[in-house]
C-alpha cells in the first residue's frame, strides 16, 4: 500500500468514525434525557419500570459500545502506519489522528461514569417519590 493510499484510507476512516460517533452521541444523550425526564420526545410519560429498562438495556450498552468503538478506532488509526514499509511522517500523522477517537473514548467513559451516577440517583429518587405517593394514597 502506498503512502497516498494509506492517507486516503485514514481520511475516509476519520470521516466515517466522526459521523458514527456523532450519531451515537445523539442517540445516547436522547436516551439519557428520556430516562431523566421520564417522558418521551413527544411528552408521553414513561413508567419507572420502563425508565429502568431504558437505562439497563439501551443507555448502558450504547455508552459502553461507543467507548469501545472509539478506543478500537484509535488503535486502528495507530496501526495504519505499520502497513507501509517506511512510515516516516505518516506515523506521526496517525498518532495525531488517533487523538480524536482516543479523547472520545475518554469522554464517553469518564462522562459516562458521571452520567451513570446521576441517572442512578434520579431513578432512586423517582422510586422513593412513587413509594411516598403510594403511602399517601393508602393512608
Amino acid at each position: 500500500m502506498t503512502t497516498l493510499q494509506l492517507a486516503l484510507v485514514l481520511v475516509a476512516s476519520i470521516w466515517a468514525a466522526v459521523n458514527t460517533l456523532i450519531a451515537g452521541y445523539n442517540a445516547v444523550n436522547g436516551t439519557r434525557d428520556r430516562i431523566l425526564t421520564g417522558h418521551t420526545d413527544e411528552g408521553i410519560p414513561l413508567t419507572l419500570a420502563y425508565r429502568r429498562i431504558l437505562y439497563r438495556n439501551d443507555w448502558l450498552p450504547m455508552k459502553a459500545g461507543l467507548s469501545a468503538v472509539s478506543l478500537a478506532f484509535a488503535g486502528f488509526v495507530v496501526a495504519l502506519s505499520g502497513l507501509v514499509e517506511d512510515p516516516g511522517a505518516l506515523r506521526i500523522i496517525c498518532y495525531i489522528a488517533a487523538l480524536l477517537p482516543f479523547l472520545s473514548f475518554v469522554g464517553f467513559f469518564a462522562l459516562g461514569l458521571v452520567d451513570r451516577a446521576f441517572i442512578v440517583r434520579t431513578l432512586r429518587e423517582a422510586a422513593e417519590s412513587v413509594e411516598l405517593g403510594e403511602m399517601e394514597t393508602d393512608g
